[in-house]
C-alpha cells in the first residue's frame, strides 16, 4: 500500500503547527518571566507523566521513508531539573517503500509497539548560567538520553508481481529470508527539552517535551525482510513527538 502525497502533507503540516506552538509559548514565557524569580514556587523534581503523539522514520532496506504516526507516552523521576529516569512507551506505525521497482517487497508497513529505559542529561549539569526566563529555562535543561529497551514488531508487506521472488534470500535461521514478526532490542539516543506552561493546572504543573529518539535494534528484520544474501543492514527507525507532561 503506497502512502499518499496528501497523507504526507497532513503529517508535516501536523508537526509545524506543534512546532510553532511550541515556539510560541517560549516567547511568552519569555516576556511573563522576565522581572521575577524564576525558580519561585518551581516544581524541580519528582515524578512526571507524558502523552503526546509523533512521527515516525524507518531506515531499512527501502529507497523511500514516509511518515508513520505514532503514540508516545513515558513515564520519568527527575532527581532535579536537569537528571532524570524513566520508562518511554510508544505504538504506532513504521512505514518502508520502495519506489525503485527493483524489490519484490513493495512496501512494509510495521505495527509496533516499544517500551525502553531511559536516562536524561540536562545541559544545566555542565554549565551554571542563571535562567531568568521560560527561553533560557528550556536552553538550560536541553538534554541527551540514553536507553535501552525492546520493540515488538508487525510487519505487513505487499509484493510486486514484476520482480522474481528469488530477490528474497534464505536467512542464517532458515526462515526463507523472512520474519514479519518478532521481538527485538535497541539501543536509544534522545534529543529534547522540556518548557514549563506556568499556571495551568497550578503554579508548576504541566511541561512540554519536544524530544527526538533515534532506535538502533539488534535485527535484519526491523521491515521484515533480508533483500540479499550479503545484506548486515540492521534496522533503525526514529520517533518524534511533542507530550504534554504533568508534574506531581
Amino acid at each position: 500500500m503506497k502512502i499518499s502525497s496528501a497523507k504526507y502533507s497532513k503529517y508535516k503540516i501536523f508537526i509545524t503547527a506543534l512546532c510553532i506552538f511550541a515556539c510560541t509559548q517560549l516567547l511568552f514565557l519569555s516576556s511573563a518571566f522576565a522581572q521575577l524569580d524564576f525558580y519561585y514556587g518551581k516544581n524541580t523534581k519528582g515524578l512526571r507523566v507524558g502523552l503526546g503523539p509523533g512521527v515516525t522514520t524507518l531506515f531499512t532496506h527501502y529507497s523511500s521513508f514516509p511518515f508513520g504516526l505514532t503514540i508516545v507516552g513515558d513515564v520519568d523521576y527527575a532527581f532535579n531539573p536537569y537528571f532524570s529516569i524513566g520508562i518511554n512507551g510508544q505504538s504506532g506505525k513504521l512505514i518502508g517503500q520502495d519506489n525503485t521497482g527493483k524489490f519484490y517487497y513493495q512496501t512494509a508497513t510495521d505495527s509496533y509497539m516499544a517500551g525502553s529505559l531511559n536516562m536524561k542529561f540536562g545541559l544545566g549539569l555542565i554549565t551554571d548560567f542563571n535562567s531568568k526566563n521560560g527561553f533560557m529555562d528550556a536552553l538550560k535543561r536541553l538534554y541527551i538520553g540514553l536507553g535501552y529497551g525492546q520493540i515488538k514488531t508487525d510487519n505487513k508487506i505487499t509484493i510486486n508481481n514484476d520482480v522474481s521472488p528469488t530477490t528474497v534470500y534464505d536467512d542464517p535461521d532458515n526462515q526463507n529470508g523472512k520474519q514479519f514478526k518478532g521481538t527485538f532490542s535497541f539501543y536509544a539516543f534522545n534529543l529534547g527539552t522540556y518548557i514549563d506552561l506556568p499556571g495551568v493546572w497550578g503554579t508548576d504543573k504541566l511541561e512540554l517535551c519536544p524530544n527526538f529518539q533515534f532506535n538502533m535494534t539488534n535485527t535484519l528484520y526491523l521491515d521484515g525482510y533480508r533483500s540479499k544474501p550479503s545484506s548486515n543492514l540492521k534496522g533503525s527507525y526514529s520517533a518524534t513527538s511533542l507530550t504534554l507532561r504533568y508534574k506531581f
